[in-house]
């Protein structure tokens, strides 16, 4: 074996687990083609609909994370000075990383179109749109990430070409549509791409590796920009253990601020990147949907990330500070930073956009936002998990979105499988024999409304979040090895933890349901029999109301053993009924439409020898079924 296949070899082993997460993430769009895998009788919780933004969040920042992460790996690792001293030529060594790089980019590209075949072919604009972005971004990975001397500041420095294709795709009226300003338009791109893959062939030939700390990252280097009276704040004082940390995780946390503060224009700007009438716009959707996550993610990993990155981090483990107190001002910061940068600070300009402008680009719903609010905190909780589970802040981000995911799909499983499990022993065991019992658990439904459904959902995956903290915490203290099994482990217990609690969340939501289905098929049943006997009878009235038993209705139509046995020595008492009672007819300020004359409509009221009453609406001979039904 070539020392020459060794360094591609080398090359190729650095950029394999970014490949597979991005491959997996193209793949992603082939389950919404196999509705199968899911069981239409389970709970889904939306599951296919994020498939179509982490696909496109994939897309977008995986294709130049490929494209930096072969040179930014060597900053990371501190091993370019000794890449460069190898007696070999400087211009054979960036061939080869771009070799490297081009086959991991054109690979992950090939997977995306033939997942999003059907999206490519209904809009063909997403090929010129697609391909200046992979164009640009992949030539200009080398000079940023070289400026920049990191991966995530090459990253996030290359991100800023994103916006000269798509600005011209969102304002493509300003110039006429045709084959010669499109071609002109593509020459453009090109001879750009070609300039900035010359400048950084350049910047590698003449590249001087000093050596030393963080400081040659430019993420730490560029916020010394600051004014001197505020960057002096930040410094550490005689007194005052607890501040000073305080102030070196805002001192570390300052790339975050700097990068959010310089894309307040663009926010404010955010109005002409688009208009409302449009249904795509690039630009705001990165902005709005893609920006707000990578800050949270950053301002999580950020802090330890670089601290393990440099060697630091046990050097403060060393101070007369407890661990524990050093882990949760960490935390605090992290979550903080991510809240206000991620979450607070475009919710502003967003509101002030909508206050100003009549016709906003996006329409600020409150309730949104209060949701989005823990959705950041979150994204800045898990990220710095992976930071406490990994080294380094490039490797805490990679596997914030794989991490989640995967204990999304434990839980997932969880509420699977107990639905089957559900079913199993409902059908071998008879749960529900008890009347008072069934309408209990069935009446969960009538007061369940959205809030006391999140809280629920939230109780039962408390214990996931508790157990990641915990685990936090432990993992603070140690020293760590670079080793995608070692994650693998430390995410098992989590992903047991959130599968028992899908677990949990799955058997009480099947239990209700199928309570729920019982009550109901009481009423259907009900129904059923009353609309073969009514025809027969003398038009009723509320002093002469129609009286049943379940003799009656057995008579008129079957009815199961159950429905028979919960309605034993019960009396059913039928008279006419008008819904629409109180509305004026014609039709009400709600918008609808009432009919002059509502006849046909009858109540049904079951008095059950237990003191029980249940009572349920239909309208007869209409085919409706039954309106509602509810006991007490």
């Amino acid at each position: 074996m070539t020392a020459k296949t060794l360094r591609i070899l080398k090359e190729a082993r650095s950029l394999f687990w970014p490949w597979c997460a991005v491959i997996l993430v193209a793949a992603l769009p082939l389950l919404e083609q196999s509705h199968s895998l899911f069981d239409e009788g389970a709970p889904r919780w939306g599951i296919l609909d994020l498939i179509e933004p982490v696909s496109f969040l994939g897309f977008v920042l995986g294709i130049p994370l490929l494209a930096t992460l072969s040179l930014g790996n060597e900053f990371r690792h501190r091993t370019l000075p000794l890449l460069l001293s190898q007696p070999v030529g400087r211009m054979e060594i960036w061939g080869e990383k771009m070799i490297v790089s081009l086959v991991a980019v054109l690979s992950s590209i090939l997977v995306f179109c033939i997942c999003g075949w059907s999206t490519l072919q209904h809009e063909p604009d997403l090929w010129l749109i697609g391909g200046a972005y992979i164009l640009i971004m992949v030539a200009s990975a080398t000079f940023w990430t070289l400026f920049a001397r990191s991966t995530m500041g090459g990253l996030a420095l290359n991100g800023v070409n994103c916006f000269i294709p798509l600005i011209f795709f969102v304002r493509r009226g300003w110039i006429p549509v045709s084959v010669p300003t499109i071609s002109i338009t593509a020459s453009a791109f090109f001879v750009y791409a070609v300039v900035m893959l010359w400048l950084g062939r350049r910047a590698f030939a003449r590249f001087q590796a000093t050596g030393g700390m963080a400081e040659e990252d430019l993420l730490t280097a560029l916020p010394e920009i600051m004014p001197g009276t505020l960057a002096g704040w930040f410094r550490s004082r005689p007194r005052g253990a607890v501040l000073n940390l305080i102030r070196k995780e805002f001192r570390l946390l300052r790339p975050v601020w700097l990068i959010s503060f310089l894309a307040v224009p663009l926010w404010i700007l955010l109005p002409l990147l688009g208009s409302a009438t449009e249904r795509q716009s690039a630009p705001a959707v990165i902005l709005i949907f893609v920006f707000p996550p990578l800050v949270a993610v950053l301002a999580g990993a950020l802090s330890l990330g670089e601290e393990r990155t440099t060697g630091t981090h046990a050097w403060s483990l060393t101070l007369p500070v407890s661990a524990r107190r050093q882990w949760l001002i960490k935390l605090l910061a992290a979550m903080f930073t991510g809240l206000v940068c991620a979450a607070l600070l475009p919710i502003s300009i967003l509101f002030a956009d909508e206050f100003i402008s009549r016709s906003p680009l996006i329409s600020v719903n409150l309730h949104v936002w209060l949701v989005w609010l823990p959705v950041v905190a979150l994204l800045s909780f898990a990220s710095f998990w992976c930071a406490c589970a990994v080294n380094g802040t490039v490797a805490a981000a990679l596997w914030v979105f794989p991490a989640m995911i995967a204990l999304f799909f434990s839980g997932q499983f969880g509420i699977w499988f107990a639905s089957g499990v559900m079913n199993f022993v409902v059908s071998k065991f008879d749960l529900f024999a008890n009347f008072r019992t069934t309408n209990a658990v069935s009446n969960v439904y009538l007061f369940a409304t959205d809030t006391l459904l999140l809280l629920l959902v939230v109780l039962f995956f408390a214990p996931t979040l508790l157990l990641a903290v915990f685990q936090s915490c432990q993992l603070f203290r140690k020293q760590l090895q670079d080793s995608a099994l070692l994650v693998v482990r430390r995410l098992l217990p989590l992903a047991i933890t959130a599968f028992l609690c899908g677990f949990s969340l799955g058997a009480f939501y099947a239990f209700v349901d199928h309570a729920k289905q019982q009550m109901w098929t009481l009423f259907r049943e009900t129904h059923e029999a009353i609309e073969a006997i009514q025809p027969g009878t003398p038009k009723l009235d509320a002093a002469h109301p129609l009286q049943l038993t379940v003799e009656d209705l057995a008579k008129a139509s079957p009815l199961s053993e159950r429905t028979r046995r919960w309605l034993a020595n019960s009396r059913i008492t039928v008279v006419p009924h008008n819904p629409y009672h109180g509305y004026c007819c014609g039709g009400n300020s709600r918008g609808v439409t009432i009919p002059d004359k509502a006849y046909s409509w009858y109540l049904a009221t079951i008095h059950l020898p237990s003191g029980s009453e249940c009572t349920m609406s239909f309208q007869a001979g209409r085919g409706y079924g039954v309106l509602g039904g509810v006991c007490k």
